[in-house]
Formats: structure tokens, C-alpha cells, sequence
């Protein structure tokens, strides 16, 4: 495996000298990203680079944020001595005011970004201003989330390519705090506990972890550079096989990615979440660099009770939930150059969550496979589209999923099974879609029933029947299980769309399952 040609700080330091150049930036989460701004400009100790990040916080809109606590208590903790007293004023009031939405996300137990970042702002505050009134509250629930670990489950936001890197953070940054050794103690437990995770989905040759997750957009999906690969960057340091700057600020790899955000904001999370001193069990980076491939990896998570629509909010006492609570398993199979994941049910309501995922290595690009069900057959992904039975319009950066999905495992491959969601009763139409990334390479061949197509204009439709793509030297089967519909196949956005399509049967609707064969392409 090569291995990165910068040191993590030479690495970091040059990708932060040729950031700061910019003076237009284009950033995309209002306050977060300005507190995150702030907090690399200072780490420079230029004093213009000073002068613009007091301009900043005397400028940022301030308001309810559950990300902003994290870097406004790194700002009055760590560079205090180089902020205005406006500034200091300003982040002083934004913590004082945020205490009891804080406190209220810790009364939940649960096991995610949120909790984390809440617990870093509660706790931080009480160091920093003398009120501790909240800190006992956040004390309990980090023990609580301790004893969790002994669950042997993953974390309830597990493995997610941005909010992963949040969860790290916020615990190592707790570290950093100083408070009592039980407190201290826990954090560090619940930071070894989520790098065992992340460093066994942390496939060497791939820009991102393999595996499916709890949550996430198009941008992870797709295998692009995250968040969560800055922190494996800092953390591994020369054994890590890529850097921040041959990535983010190589013109080849960001003109073919899809970002999360913005280009800018994607550097801007790669420079902040790399500066935090993170700690993983010494056991566990020695057995990533031993680690023998081919390996498989059994999982489990917890799953929360969810509605059919992300943004219901209505809860009352005995509310009908549209999906239980219950335990996902989620299977890693791993070789050289190839991951494949799925798990047997989906996270929540499954919107931000895949069903099924693949990487694999082609050239030197991280590729991958996806599945989306789709309500409306003019929808594409890595594009704007309207949900006017939801009362929204999506960027491309997110493009829900419309199906409730399972996987099984059996003799002769993997079987996908799709439903549509409740709000998706009387659609003329649904598809469910068989995406490959095309970012940095078409695939190399498309066979419908045994043929192949030999070009791909507009919208091509087939019969239904078994679907093969190989690329590289990995090889995809798709064999229908049923008789209704057809085939759809697009290039689009970038996208390989392999769309198997189905008119509405019903109050119910249609229903597709789906034979996936994966292995190695005979040529």
C-alpha cells in the first residue's frame, strides 16, 4: 500500500496556507461554518488572519444551532487572548442562550452526533463561565452513553461519512477540558469505542470507509472524500495512503466530485476536523495494520422509532410510530480493492440510510454502487427535484430515499427488497434505481438479457430480465424476481441509472425484489 508523501502537519499546513489565500470563500451552514472559519484562521497566529476572525464573530448571524457549540467553546478556550471582547461577548451569549436546547437533546439517551456536541457545550460552558448548573445533567449522560458500550453495538448514528466526524470530534475535544477523571474517563472510552468501528471500515486505497450507514447525502454515497477522512488522516498520519492535499486540492479529484455543500466547505470541515487530538485503543491500530483481507464484518445498531416522513414533528403521547424500534444488522464483506455491505433493515425511516452499497477500486478512483427507490420516474439523482407530496424541493446534494428496504443473504446472492413508503400511494409510477458512480470513468459494459448495449442516448428501455455491468474487474448481476415493468437505462448527472420501473398496482403498491450477484469480471 503507498503511503501518503506528507506528514499529517506539513500536510495540514500547506492545505491551510493555500485556503486562507481565498478570500471569498463559499460556504453553505450560515453560523457553523463561521465558527469553524474562525477557529482555522486563528490557528494560523497571523495577525490579518486574526483581525478577519474577529471580524467574522462580530458579524455572525447568531442563533439556535446544535453544531456551533463545539466551536465556539474551542474559540473561548484555546484562543481566548486573540479575540475582541465583542467577540468573546457574542460567543458568551450564544452558549448561555443554547443551554437548555442542549440540555433537552441529553434527556434523549441518545447515542449521536447530537448528544455529543451537546454534552461539549454544556460542559464547556460551565468551565468557561462558572455556571454549572447543566453539568452534572451532561456528567450522567456520557456515563450513561459509556455503559451503552458494553451493548457491543454501534454507535446509533453509526459509520456516517460527515456526522461520524462530529461524534470524534466532540470527544476528543472533551478531552481537552478539564474536568473530572470520570467525566474525562468516559469520553475517552466512547472515542476508542467509535474509532474500533471506523478503523475496521477503513479499507486502505479507498476515500472512504466502506460499509453502509445510519446517515448520509449523495456525496458520501458516492465514495467522495467526507468529513470522517480527515479525522482517519490525522489519526494515522504517515501510515495514512492519501493526503488532505492530493485530494481536495487536486484539480483532477474536485472537478469530479460530488461535494457535500460546497468545494470551499468540504476543505473548510477537512482543515477543522483534522486540527483535534484524537485517541484510539492502541490494540486496534495494530490490528489495522495488520489486517488480512478477505475478512467479513457483523454488526449491530440500534434504531429509534421512526415516522414515514423525516420532517413529522407533531409528538404526543401514544402517537402511532410508522416504524418500530428495533436492531439493524449491517454485514461488511471485504477484499482487495472491493467492499460490499447491506444491512437486513434499515436505520429510522431510511431516507439518508442505503440499503446496499459498494466500493471498489478502478485506476485508482474510488467507485461505487447504489440502490434508491424513486416515487417519480423524472426524478434523477444529482439533481434538484420537487416533492410536492412532502412540501419540499431537494438539491442535489440529497435525494432521499422513497422505499422501505431489506437485505437477505442466500445461497445464490444477495436478495433487495423494496416497498414504497406510505406517502408515496397513488404514484402513477415508481422506479426502483441501480446507480454507479461515472464521476471518473464510465463503466466499461452494460449487458440487458444477455446482450450488450453497445451506446446508451436519452432514455433506452428493455424488457425486463437479468441486467450485467462490469467494470474494472468487478462484475454486477441484477436478476429481477417478477414479471411487472421494465428497464430504464441512463447516463445522467454522472450517474449509471440501471431503473427498473413499475406502474401503481394498488393501495399498497408494487413491490421489487431483486437477485445481486457480485464478483470478480472474467475477461
Amino acid at each position: 500500500m503507498a503511503m501518503a508523501q506528507l506528514s499529517f502537519a506539513q500536510d495540514a499546513a500547506q492545505c491551510r496556507s493555500a485556503f486562507l489565500q481565498t478570500q471569498a470563500l463559499h460556504l453553505v451552514e450560515g453560523l457553523r461554518d463561521d465558527l469553524y472559519y474562525a477557529c482555522v484562521l486563528l490557528t494560523s497566529h497571523d495577525p490579518d488572519h486574526r483581525q478577519r476572525a474577529n471580524a467574522l464573530l462580530e458579524s455572525a448571524a447568531f442563533a439556535p444551532c446544535p453544531y456551533s457549540g463545539l466551536p465556539a467553546v474551542q474559540l473561548l478556550l484555546e484562543h481566548r487572548a486573540d479575540l475582541s471582547p465583542l467577540a468573546q461577548e457574542r460567543l458568551m451569549t450564544f452558549l448561555r442562550q443554547g443551554q437548555t436546547g442542549w440540555l433537552a437533546e441529553l434527556e434523549k439517551g441518545k447515542w449521536n452526533s447530537f448528544a455529543l456536541l451537546a454534552a461539549v457545550s454544556v460542559l464547556g460552558y460551565g468551565v468557561i463561565s462558572g455556571d454549572t448548573a447543566g453539568c452534572s445533567q451532561a456528567r450522567q449522560a456520557l456515563t450513561a452513553l459509556e455503559g451503552r458500550m458494553g451493548e457491543g453495538r454501534l454507535p446509533d448514528e453509526f459509520l456516517s461519512p460527515f456526522y461520524t466526524a462530529l461524534q470524534l470530534a466532540a470527544l476528543a475535544e472533551l478531552q481537552c477540558l478539564p474536568l473530572d477523571d470520570t467525566c474525562r474517563k468516559a469520553a475517552q472510552h466512547l472515542e476508542e469505542f467509535t474509532w474500533h468501528g471506523v478503523l475496521q471500515h477503513c479499507q486502505p486505497g479507498f476515500m472512504a470507509l466502506t460499509g453502509v450507514y445510519s446517515r448520509g447525502y449523495t456525496s458520501e454515497l458516492c465514495g467522495h472524500f467526507q468529513a470522517v477522512m480527515a479525522c482517519v488522516r490525522r489519526l494515522l498520519d504517515d501510515a495514512c495512503w492519501f493526503t488532505l492535499w492530493d485530494t481536495l486540492w487536486n484539480t483532477r479529484y474536485t472537478q469530479a466530485i460530488v461535494p457535500h455543500g460546497t468545494l470551499d466547505g468540504m476543505r473548510l470541515y477537512a482543515l477543522y476536523f483534522s486540527a483535534f487530538p484524537y485517541h484510539c485503543a492502541p490494540q486496534d491500530l495494530a490490528d489495522w495494520h495488520s489486517c488480512q483481507l478477505p475478512r467479513q464484518i457483523v454488526q449491530q445498531a440500534h434504531t429509534d422509532p421512526a415516522w414515514d416522513i423525516s420532517c413529522k414533528k407533531d409528538v404526543a403521547a401514544g402517537l402511532h410510530w410508522d416504524y418500530p424500534a428495533g436492531e439493524v444488522t449491517m454485514v461488511t464483506r471485504q477484499e482487495a480493492g472491493f467492499s460490499l455491505s447491506w444491512v437486513d433493515r434499515e436505520y429510522e425511516n431510511g431516507m439518508a440510510c442505503p440499503a446496499l452499497r459498494a466500493l471498489y477500486c478502478k485506476g485508482g478512483d474510488t467507485k461505487a454502487l447504489f440502490t434508491k427507490l424513486v416515487r417519480d420516474t423524472s426524478r434523477y439523482i444529482g439533481e434538484e427535484n420537487d416533492y410536492p407530496n412532502l412540501g419540499l424541493r431537494l438539491n442535489a446534494s440529497n435525494f432521499p430515499d422513497d422505499g422501505r428496504k431489506s437485505v437477505a443473504e442466500t445461497p445464490e446472492g444477495l436478495v433487495l427488497t423494496y416497498r414504497p413508503r406510505g406517502f408515496c400511494s397513488g404514484a402513477d409510477a415508481m422506479k426502483l434505481d441501480l446507480l454507479f458512480t461515472e464521476h471518473f470513468s464510465p463503466v466499461d459494459r452494460i449487458l440487458v438479457n444477455g446482450c450488450q448495449v453497445k451506446s446508451l442516448e436519452g432514455c433506452s428501455t428493455y424488457a425486463l430480465g437479468p441486467v450485467a455491468v462490469e467494470d474494472g474487474d468487478r462484475s454486477f448481476t441484477f436478476t429481477p424476481r417478477g414479471e411487472n415493468g421494465f428497464w430504464q437505462i441512463t447516463r445522467r448527472n454522472h450517474f449509471l441509472n440501471l431503473e427498473w420501473v413499475q406502474p401503481w398496482t394498488g393501495p399498497d403498491g408494487p413491490v421489487w425484489t431483486l437477485l445481486i450477484q457480485c464478483g470478480r469480471r472474467t475477461r
